[in-house]
């Protein structure tokens, strides 16, 4: 394996499955079959198996694919991170902007600072917080921030863009001849049949601009300082038997391959390799100009030892060195005080237990408490919904809930005969329904607000909330009364009022409501049994 060729082999699956993976996102903007093809991604993430399983008290098998890459891991070390993991492939065309020198090592006052071994930190406090029953790991683990970040940030940002382009050229004579067949195809093909927007997309695109913003300190910083789910694969590649070899007879010690190494991965000296960090990007063997770089399979080192000495005193191929970077015990002391501090500060919110009304899950979804332990955030069920009714929480209920989906009604509404959220939802946070469940399933109760009604405040029929209801039996029924209006002449009026005990709070009744700004008529939470919010 002494082409670079292997370097442009490694692109075309990368873009491969960049491209499927887009692919899956957009073929959701119409009812999916096989949830299981659609919900893939973050069920590959050993990282998210992990915490939301010590979160929840008990295995979520759903999470059993990520063994298959855990164990492709232990073989052909991090290869996940450079051949298939979506937010490392958005992150390598990033940084072609963000910092074009390619520098892959942080630097203070010209010394290089040590950044590799946080995201062990990362990983640490991820665990012990999903021991202590709080579920961070989904609003950091790669796979669950790309796909939330494209379904609920970048795809509505990419389709209104085109939308709106393509409407100032059909106003231009003869340019619209060209570009009406091309926006017909891109309908058919790419863009969403509706207008899709996500509540608090901006908070969502922001922890994604963060992500890319930090390679302006170095090459992929993201990767190599921060990332959990990198960090578990580091650890497992100690193990693996694929590794960079290099022969030392034929190195000419030119540093080309230290400069090309997209995640710091090789010594200074350029002979050796730190397998942790290595992800099988294949630069190296297109930077070396000598033929010194080769990869085999080489006997596992876990402990490190071999690649320090070896490549000191003897000629011909080194095997890679394989050290961990260093984890002292004050970092590892740090990481269990800073997740200890995490638990009070995320769990104690006053402010979401006095007022949580307005809170409406997906219908399927957990009690609240167990709901927070087995979301995984990663924004498959909002995009799956075609009334665009689920958006992202930010702090509306609390920071263990952030990002977390909600159903807005005004927004849109929970479509009667529809149920692909909880079929398309990766772990148990969505319990899957039937067609024929929903007309049981509470998700909220509706209210009118008699200052902003029509018929109450303006003693003026309207009828549209009762005509909208979609349960079998009405729960929204009219009251006919007959009331002496403002100008002092008696009126028959249909007055609405709800039936608690038969309304679903399915929210069409406000979605529908033609009171502009404030609906007249609003959904909240369902009257919850004892301890359900605690």
């Amino acid at each position: 394996m002494k082409s670079p060729v292997w370097s442009r082999v490694r692109a075309v699956f990368q873009l491969l499955f960049w491209l499927t993976f887009i692919s899956l996102l957009i073929a959701t903007r119409e009812p999916v079959n096989d949830p299981d093809m659609y919900n893939f991604l973050p069920r590959l993430s050993v990282h998210l198996g992990l915490t939301h399983s010590l979160a929840a008290k008990h295995i979520i098998d759903s999470f059993i694919p990520a063994l298959v890459i855990l164990l492709a891991t232990v073989f052909l070390g991090r290869f996940f991170c450079g051949w298939i993991c979506p937010m490392g492939s958005t992150i390598d065309v990033t940084d072609k902007m963000v910092r074009r020198d390619k520098r892959n090592v942080v630097r203070k006052k010209n010394k290089k600072v040590s950044i590799q071994q946080y995201k062990y930190l990362v990983l640490l406090a991820s665990i012990l917080t999903a021991l202590g029953g709080l579920q961070v790991g989904g609003l950091i683990d790669p796979l669950s921030l790309a796909y939330r970040t494209y379904s609920t940030a970048l795809y509505p940002y990419f389709d209104l863009l085109v939308k709106n382009i393509f409407l100032g050229l059909y106003y231009i004579p003869g340019v619209n001849l060209v570009s009406e067949p091309v926006f017909s195809l891109l309908k058919t093909t790419v863009l969403d049949f509706n207008v899709i927007m996500f509540y608090n997309h901006l908070a969502v695109f922001g922890v994604f601009l963060g992500v890319i913003l930090v390679s302006r300190m170095a090459r992929r910083f993201w990767c190599q300082s921060l990332c959990p789910l990198g960090a578990f694969y580091g650890l497992t590649s100690k193990f693996s038997i694929f590794r960079r070899v290099v022969d030392t007879d034929k190195c000419t010690n030119c540093l080309a391959c230290v400069r090309e190494c997209r995640t710091n991965a090789i010594t200074d000296d350029g002979t050796g390799t730190r397998e942790t960090e290595c992800i099988k990007c294949f630069e190296c063997l297109k930077s070396c100009e000598y033929d010194a770089i080769r990869f085999s399979l080489v006997a596992p080192d876990p402990l490190g030892k071999r690649g320090k000495s070896e490549k000191e005193v003897q000629p011909g191929p080194v095997p890679a060195y394989t050290g961990v970077p260093g984890v002292d015990r004050r970092g590892f002391l740090y990481s269990i005080l800073a997740s200890a501090m995490l638990l009070p500060v995320f769990k104690l919110n006053p402010g979401y237990k006095a007022s949580h009304a307005s809170i409406i899950r997906p219908p399927g979804a957990k009690e609240e408490k167990e709901f927070l332990q087995y979301c995984v955030r990663c924004g498959e069920c909002m995009k799956v919904c075609p009334t665009n009714a689920l958006h992202p929480t930010f702090l509306e209920t609390g920071v263990d809930g952030m990002f977390t989906p909600r159903l807005i009604p005004r927004l849109g509404y929970c479509e009667k005969n529809c149920v692909l959220c909880s079929h398309i939802c990766p772990t148990e946070a969505l319990t899957p329904l039937k067609v024929e469940d929903k007309e049981t399933t509470i998700i909220g109760t509706a209210y009118i607000r008699q200052e902003l009604c029509i018929p109450w405040s303006e003693y003026r029929d309207c009828l549209v909330c009762e005509e909208v209801c979609p349960t079998e039996t009405k729960a929204i029924k009219l009251d006919e009364r007959e009331v002496t209006n403002e100008q002092g002449k008696k009126v028959t009026v249909l007055f609405p009022f709800v039936v608690e005990d038969l309304c679903i709070g399915c929210g069409i009744c406000e979605n529908k409501c033609p009171v502009g700004g404030s609906s007249a008529i609003v959904v909240r939470s369902p009257k919850i049994t004892s301890g359900q919010f605690l």
